[in-house]
This record gives structure tokens, C-alpha cells and sequence, in this order.
């Protein structure tokens, strides 16, 4: 009987300090989750400034998630008994931070035994990364929609400005367009309701097409107009979103198929292309 207790206590032991760690090492981080925060370039830091919406995804983990306004996020990783998910392999792995309009930022984190091995650089043995994501800008991009507000008997054309800063020497982006001999003629963009994604309205010309445009430093403004009458919007908040996507190369393409196939579309697919801008409001009483 005495051994039988020794053996009892002896096996509670190992299978507490296999629970804690199944290696008996300090170095094994027993979370299931990577945490951490971003810092976007020309943005105020929260709460003056908004850092939301960054794409965040685990290259050859299958995980992806999106920055909160303070640009923290959280990345959850799959149960070490579930089977459905698969083993998480012994190696490297690279976490990418996207936005259409900045550069990409990575952060490398390495596993063994399905554990993240945490180090003095990179990651704390409770999952956070210990620094800052910095994120550089590419291009900035902010509308103007005048009027700002509609009020009952308006019946003119709606005029959008949108403002382009090219922070390199040049940026090449692809938006909608007619061109002319006396110039380019733009078109465009997407009125959605401003608490959601759903699309309200689509502006467009039916000859234009999606082209390619240098945008060279400091910047260009574009200037579209349609006609509000026939819009036929509801009273209501809404948010003026210009169609433009950035032409880059450095985007991989296991990160464009975590983002959503047709987000470079122009349809509601484009909701899911990760971009910081600012102003569009338009609010219609």
C-alpha cells in the first residue's frame, strides 16, 4: 500500500509538470495566444490617434486578425488537443502586419513541441511581443465631401475631393478613370453606412475603367462629382469611400488569399482591403 501511493503521487507530480511544461524548461510559453501592439506611421498615438484595422496574419499558421482602435491585437492560437487544426510544426514562423498604404511590417516567433519559445527579444514567456510594431506610410489619403451635410431640398451635384500624399518620391496606384485628351475625368467611389459595411450607393462612369497613375511626391487631388438626386439615399450616416489600390510587389500571395479573393475589385469586396484613411462623412437629414 505504501508504494501504491508513492507511485500515485509520484505520477500527479509529472502530469502537473506536464501540464505546466511538458519539457520541464522556463522557455516554453504555455499560452495560446500571441498579443501585441502597433503604431502606424503620421497617426497620433490612441486616443488622439486611430490605429484599428490592421491586418494581422500568421504566415503558414492559418491565423489572422485585426488591430483594435489603440492598435493592440490578439492572435488566437489553436488548442493544443484540437485535432481538427492540425500540429503546429516545429520552426519559424513570420507574422505580417498590412495595411494597402504602409509598409508591410513582420516579426518572426518560433515553436517546439506546438509552444512558442519565447527569448529577450521578441516574445515575453506570456505571449506579448515585446516591442512595438512601427508601421511606415506609403501614402496618405483623405476626403472631402461637400456638402458635408444634406438638408431637405438639395438638389446639386455632390463634389468629392480626395487628397493623395505620396510620402516616397512616387507611388503608383490603380483607381477609376476616364482619359481625355483634355485630361482624366475620375470616378469611383463607394457610399456605405457609416456603423457598417453595407453599400448604399455606387458612383461610376460606365466608359471608365480601372488604370494605372503615378502619384509623385508631394501628392495629387482628385476631384469627382455626381448627382445626388439620383442616389436615391435615406436619411441616414454615411461614409464616402474613393476606389484606390496601391501597386506594390512585396505583398505576398498567401497574404492576399487571407485578406479575401476580389478585394481589388470594384465591388463590396473592396471593404475587406485593409487601408487607413481618413474623412468621407456624409450625413443626409
Amino acid at each position: 500500500m505504501k508504494n501504491y501511493w508513492s507511485y500515485f503521487f509520484g505520477f500527479l507530480v509529472f502530469f502537473v509538470a506536464c501540464e505546466e511544461n511538458p519539457f520541464f524548461g522556463d522557455d516554453k510559453i504555455s499560452n495560446r495566444s500571441i498579443t501585441g501592439n502597433v503604431k502606424l506611421d503620421k497617426v497620433e498615438y490612441y486616443p488622439d490617434g486611430y490605429h484599428g484595422g490592421v491586418f494581422v496574419w500568421a504566415e503558414g499558421l492559418g491565423i489572422k486578425t485585426t488591430t483594435d482602435i489603440d492598435g493592440s491585437f490578439e492572435l488566437i492560437l489553436p488548442a493544443a488537443n484540437d485535432p481538427s487544426m492540425g500540429a503546429i510544426v516545429n520552426g519559424e514562423y513570420t507574422i505580417h502586419f498590412f495595411l494597402g498604404n504602409y509598409q508591410i511590417s513582420k516579426v518572426i516567433v518560433e515553436f517546439a513541441a506546438g509552444q512558442i519559445v519565447s527569448d529577450d527579444n521578441t516574445i515575453t514567456p506570456e505571449g506579448e511581443l515585446r516591442k512595438t510594431i512601427s508601421m511606415t506610410r506609403l501614402m496618405g489619403m483623405h476626403t472631402t465631401v461637400s456638402p458635408e451635410i444634406i438638408t431637405a431640398g438639395f438638389d446639386s451635384n455632390i463634389k468629392v475631393d480626395v487628397d493623395i500624399t505620396s510620402d516616397p518620391s512616387e507611388v503608383f496606384v490603380y483607381l477609376k478613370k476616364i482619359s481625355t485628351r483634355d485630361g482624366s475625368i475620375y470616378t469611383g467611389l463607394f457610399i456605405k453606412e457609416a456603423d457598417s459595411n453595407k453599400l448604399a450607393y455606387l458612383v461610376d462612369i460606365d466608359s471608365a475603367i480601372i488604370m494605372r497613375e503615378d502619384i509623385m511626391s508631394p501628392g495629387k487631388n482628385l476631384e469627382i462629382e455626381f448627382d445626388y438626386a439620383s442616389s436615391n439615399l435615406s436619411s441616414g450616416t454615411y461614409e464616402v469611400i474613393p476606389y484606390l489600390i496601391v501597386d506594390r510587389s512585396d505583398v505576398p500571395e498567401g497574404l492576399k488569399q487571407a485578406i479575401g479573393l476580389g478585394f481589388d475589385s470594384f465591388n463590396q469586396n473592396y471593404f475587406q482591403y485593409p487601408f487607413k484613411r481618413t474623412g468621407g462623412k456624409l450625413v443626409i437629414q
